[in-house]
């Protein structure tokens, strides 16, 4: 039965893929779907690609180990939201834009532009590599297979569907597999609910403050005023960090973005991307429930081997606790939440690289069956990559928040730059790149400082860090005249 499933998952998102290939008629149509998709379809989309393998497979490992904390960011996403649907929206729709890369090209000039989408392209492969990691992690411990087979299967289905039907492939997928993996959070909840009580897991998470949402002072027995500043899980620095985080993610990273830019005017591109915040916190909320539903499980059969960290803990109980039927359902869960992650990526880093890098470059005009191949061949060429880089790092820890470090690095230059195009008349295309690049630098080497323990500092600041640089740096830079840019739609 589970086999079944399985097969018919594929089916289904292969189907969708080859129905959408016959509509891709040129490289335009094949990254922005030539701005005709639906915004509930969109919606559907931002939830999926948002709620990755990341959010499927790795917030049950917080919530077993940790609590709910990782909600308050929640409060920053869904503000940072609607500030990007009146700001960054109404830029990006008044320019034209086919990528948001190419915004900043006519905006600032070609440094800008380059260095942006190069940004974007190093940053998408390193934090969506770790995604595909977990994914492939954990359809390795649900199948008992080895982990490359694992991680050549997923990256050859979602370079296929992607290759043939580009963005609206992807979006169309995504709005199955958002379904998909909702309908799985559910039924395993049910499932453990039913094994255990729902009140035996409300004694026993509160009992061990498994359902703390908002911290309000620092954690540390002894509260001094360094605490008040590298403790992440703090109220004030995870809404913070929430709205930062999602405005760089949502305005700035063209993984998320592309989305938003195939809905046929603004107001709908606005609609989708806030509606995506109320709907995306319950979805966080019901995974960590998942997570400490297992903390209770596991307390009640304490005689149950868990041979495995937190990170791991619920692929381990699909594969090994879950009868055959719900097991298939939740395997297609985990492939869907792979798939919404993956695909989106690979056609993102396509998009970027043909519009922002190969098209500028390459002066010789392109025939449109040339164009649509060259964003082919470069889905295959990062999907390739991104299988690479997933097995190098294959044994890294502490899933779900090195996905968030990683963009710490380099999502507040970007962020820095965006807000200095849509808010001010000011900017230098080569400052803004200096900006960048310096920026991008400081954050790392601070990173490092506060890995090493080396920092009395929560790394959740290096993204206002980095925001603050780049925006004040190149601010300063001696400028010439600039494009004005609308701050409103």
């Amino acid at each position: 039965m589970d086999a079944a499933i399985v097969a018919g998952y594929f089916i289904a998102v292969l189907s969708i893929g080859y129905y959408h290939s016959k509509k891709s008629r040129d490289s335009e149509d094949f990254i922005n779907g030539s701005r005709q998709l639906p915004w509930l379809a969109v919606l559907g989309s931002l939830v999926a690609t948002e709620v990755s393998a990341s959010t499927f497979l790795a917030t049950p490992g917080v919530g077993f180990s940790e609590n709910m904390n990782y909600l308050q960011m929640g409060i920053g996403s869904v503000l940072a939201r609607v500030f990007i649907a009146w700001f960054f929206l109404g830029a990006f729709y008044s320019f034209n834009s086919l990528t948001i890369y190419d915004y900043l090209g006519q905006r600032f000039g070609n440094k800008t532009h380059y260095c942006s989408s190069i940004f974007f392209i190093v940053t998408r492969l390193l934090a969506s590599s770790v995604r595909l990691m977990i994914a492939a992690t954990g359809l390795s411990l649900i199948l008992h297979w080895p982990f490359v087979i694992c991680l050549t299967i997923l990256t050859v289905i979602a370079i296929i569907y992607t290759g043939n039907g580009g963005i609206r492939s992807i979006i169309w997928t995504d709005v199955l597999q958002a379904i998909v993996f909702i309908a799985c959070g559910l039924a395993v909840l049910t499932f453990i609910v039913n094994s255990i009580s729902f009140s035996t897991i409300i004694d026993l998470g509160t009992a061990e403050n498994r359902f703390e949402i908002f911290r309000l002072s620092p954690q540390s027995a002894v509260s001094n005023t360094v605490e008040w500043f590298n403790d992440p899980t703090l109220l004030y620095i995870a809404v913070l960090f929430g709205f930062f985080s999602t405005t760089a993610a949502f305005g700035t990273d063209q993984d998320l973005t592309q989305r938003m830019l195939t809905c046929k005017d603004v107001n709908h591109a606005r609609r989708s991307v806030v509606i995506s915040g109320l709907i995306s916190l319950p979805i966080a909320a019901l995974f960590l429930i998942i997570g400490i539903s297992l903390f209770a499980y596991y307390k009640v059969h304490v005689g149950t081997d868990l041979p495995v960290g937190p990170d791991k803990v619920f692929p381990w109980f699909i594969g090994n606790e879950l009868p055959s039927g719900l097991r298939g359902l939740l395997l297609v869960g985990v492939l869907a939440a792979a798939m919404s992650s993956l695909d989106s990526a690979i056609g993102a880093l396509s998009s970027s690289a043909l519009v922002d890098l190969y098209r500028p470059l390459v002066k010789s005009p392109l025939s449109v069956k040339n164009d649509l191949w060259v964003s082919r061949a470069f889905i295959i060429t990062f999907g390739t990559i991104l299988a690479i880089i997933a097995f190098l790092i294959k044994d890294a820890e502490g899933f779900l928040w090195l996905t968030f470090k990683i963009g710490s690095i380099t999502y507040g230059s970007l962020l820095g730059i965006f807000l200095l195009g849509i808010l001010s008349q000011s900017g230098s295309d080569s400052g803004n790149w200096i900006g960048m690049l310096s920026g991008a630098i400081i954050c790392g080497f601070l990173l490092i400082m506060i890995e090493k323990n080396l920092l009395p500092l929560g790394w959740t600041w290096l993204i206002l860090i980095g925001t603050a640089w780049t925006f004040f740096f190149s601010y300063c830079w001696p400028q010439k005249k600039l494009h004005e840019t609308n701050r409103k739609a």
